[in-house]
């Protein structure tokens, strides 16, 4: 569920209820992107005068934020449904409401086939959950169209968020179903971001984590070219955040400005995440990625000559349709080869009106684990031998949590995005939650290291 109830408790004493009406909850579920839609309609429930309740069993009108990306996520979003239906049974729910990615693609099969479901409600479709959730309408001097950041609830712990810059995609990777779901890519203006920035920063945010679906086109829809980089200067600026971390970028769309700003700014985390899907030429232009090997390796090879201390990030497709075992094994010797310090590995999910849908010479589900398999045990390898070599090392973590009944302290180092990548164990007790500090690698546990 993306944590999205861990930090409610510390959430609600910050939200002004206009006045009581329905209890609701909302579950959460899918990426980064869609924990910032949630995080943007509790804002507009609450401020509609609903009560925000940390527990599904204690509401009276449920919220699911679905997931449509790929077959497990779409799954665990059914699940989900079907769990929080039983609670019209056996607890005081009244309304359960869908919505999110896998409302927007099948809303018609939803409401046909979970009877349960009392309304199916599109993606972003904010004024139609504030007026399903509440009890009256909303009052537009407090929200604006568009910009949902000022009333939002952030769910993430106090010291960290996600900053949308754009929605939506321009690429046509042959694969991928978010351009039919979430519509053509759209930059959010400059000031509109900084304004939600330093709205953070007196918040008590250190951390910014950008993304969007391409946060390396940022600025072509509006400005006519890429502005990503004057972003990220003028963010950098802004005082109280200490770390600015780039997610979502695209091989294809890199440009010297802004690997030149990364390197020149201490608060730009040097950590990319720079997904290349596969290496292979016949398979990057089956997937409509518009990028070549020479082209990819000749970026990595930029950016770990002009980037101190860069950790790369990526992510990879094994068993796209048609991939042959040479085709396979390139990529694998590829990894093995350059050596990224962080990697996720998807097996291909055949999506709904996508080209890549009908393409022949697909591969079989057992294949296709076989070689993820093999791919994240070679990843596996890597990482503790990159671990290992931090031994005794200095590194810039911050503390994300303290567990509860060991009080041990957890946080991640700068080369570490929150929630999916590795985390550091902190002996030192005296250290507050929230805090970055410069501490000394002691030891390593599989992906993870004690400090």
């Amino acid at each position: 569920m993306n944590g999205i109830y861990k930090h409610l408790l510390r959430t609600e004493k910050n939200i002004k209820m206009i006045s009581k009406s329905k209890t609701v909850a909302l579950i959460n579920l899918g990426c980064t992107k869609n924990l910032v839609d949630a995080e943007e309609m509790l804002g507009r429930i609450a401020a509609n005068g609903s009560t925000i309740c940390q527990y599904p069993e204690d509401a009276e009108v449920l919220v699911v934020n679905t997931c449509g990306f790929i077959d497990d996520s779409k799954k665990e979003s059914i699940d989900m449904i079907f769990k929080m239906a039983k609670l019209k049974e056996n607890a005081q729910c009244k309304k359960l409401i869908v919505t999110g990615c896998l409302a927007q693609r099948y809303s018609a099969e939803l409401k046909s086939e979970i009877p349960e479901i009392d309304d199916v409600v599109g993606l972003k479709d904010f004024e139609k959950i504030t007026h399903l959730t509440g009890k009256r309408q909303m009052d537009n001097s407090t929200i604006y169209q568009g910009d949902d950041w000022r009333n939002r609830i952030r769910l993430t712990p106090k010291h960290y968020s996600y900053l949308r810059i754009s929605d939506g995609c321009d690429n046509r990777c042959t694969y991928c179903a978010i351009p039919g779901i979430r519509g053509n890519f759209m930059s959010r203006s400059i000031e509109n971001i900084l304004e939600e920035s330093r709205q953070m920063a007196s918040e008590g945010v250190k951390e910014i984590n950008i993304i969007s679906q391409d946060t390396t086109s940022y600025g072509l829809d509006i400005y006519g070219k890429q502005m990503l980089h004057v972003l990220l200067e003028k963010i950098a600026a802004i005082e109280g955040i200490q770390w600015i971390r780039l997610l979502y970028t695209h091989p294809g769309h890199f440009y010297p400005e802004l690997i030149n700003t990364i390197n020149e700014h201490e608060t730009i985390c040097k950590y990319i995440d720079l997904p290349i899907q596969h290496i292979n030429d016949t398979i990057l232009g089956k997937m409509g990625r518009n990028t070549t090997r020479k082209s990819i390796e000749t970026l990595i090879n930029n950016l770990r000559r002009s980037i101190r201390s860069i950790v790369l990030r990526t992510s990879v497709i094994v068993g796209f349709p048609g991939e042959t075992d040479e085709q396979y094994q390139e990529l694998l010797e590829f990894i093995k080869k350059t050596k990224f310090e962080r990697l996720g590995v998807f097996a291909y999910s055949k999506e709904e009106n996508t080209p890549a849908a009908k393409f022949k010479k697909q591969v079989g589900k057992k294949v296709k684990q076989e070689r993820l398999n093999e791919i994240m045990l070679a990843q596996r390898e890597i990482v503790w031998e990159n671990n290992k070599n931090l031994i005794g090392k200095k590194a810039s973590v911050i503390v994300d949590e303290k567990e509860v009944v060991s009080g041990m302290l957890i946080g991640r180092t700068s080369g570490d995005a929150p929630e999916v990548d590795g985390k550091v164990f902190i002996n030192d007790k005296q250290i507050k939650v929230g805090e970055i500090r410069e501490l000394v690698i002691s030891n390593v546990n599989g992906y993870d290291l004690v400090a």
